[in-house]
């Protein structure tokens, strides 16, 4: 199976990415742009993942999700992956606005465990984001030169997610195979 960590984002958050996502694509020409399902806050890529694998993995999830704090963010900014050269992804980027760490350490401490689980380490560094669109093999997409992502409200991130990837003819298909809250209730040590 294919697997991934990621953040959980309310539905209010996901709306306006569709937004950003259906004006830009209304402008800009050489993307293939992602379903509005398709978006995830990615923390960390595993890859292909054996049954037994995944099955061991599910209690290190939930106890870095159970240590983790909830935290909010926005969206800012728009870019594109790589930096120089051919454009091959578009992106709205998140910020976290509170408590200002929680984000970051997550994802340093999914990285962790992963790695303690055996999984090679992911070697870019984190960069929190929201892929909207990816390049058109064969063109040179066109740039977001005047694209402007306003703030906007933000939102609260309470859970992490394992999501399985399929990957078909029109694109990835997700589904959720567990929740996994963040921060321990109140009645838990």
């Amino acid at each position: 199976m294919r697997l991934f960590l990621a953040a959980e984002l309310p539905d209010e958050l996901l709306g306006r990415v569709d937004e950003i996502r259906t004006s830009l694509a209304a402008k800009l020409e050489g993307w293939r742009w992602v379903r509005p399902e398709g978006v995830h806050l990615t923390l960390r890529f595993l890859g292909e993942v054996a049954p037994e694998s995944d099955r061991k993995a599910r209690g290190t999830w939930r106890r870095v999700a159970a240590d983790a704090r909830p935290f909010r963010v926005r969206l800012h900014g728009v870019g594109r992956f790589p930096a120089r050269g051919r454009p091959r992804v578009l992106w709205v980027g998140i910020e976290e606005t509170s408590p200002g760490d929680a984000l970051p350490a997550l994802a340093a401490e999914l990285e962790q465990a992963a790695r303690g689980l055996g999984w090679e380490a992911e070697m870019r560094s984190f960069n929190p984001h929201l892929t909207l669109a990816r390049g058109r093999r064969g063109t040179r997409p066109d740039e977001p030169h005047d694209a402007v992502v306003r703030s906007g409200s933000e939102v609260q991130v309470r859970e992490l997610v394992l999501h399985r990837s399929q990957l078909e003819a029109g694109g990835a298909r997700y589904t959720a195979l567990e929740s996994f809250p963040l921060g321990r209730p109140a009645d838990e040590p």
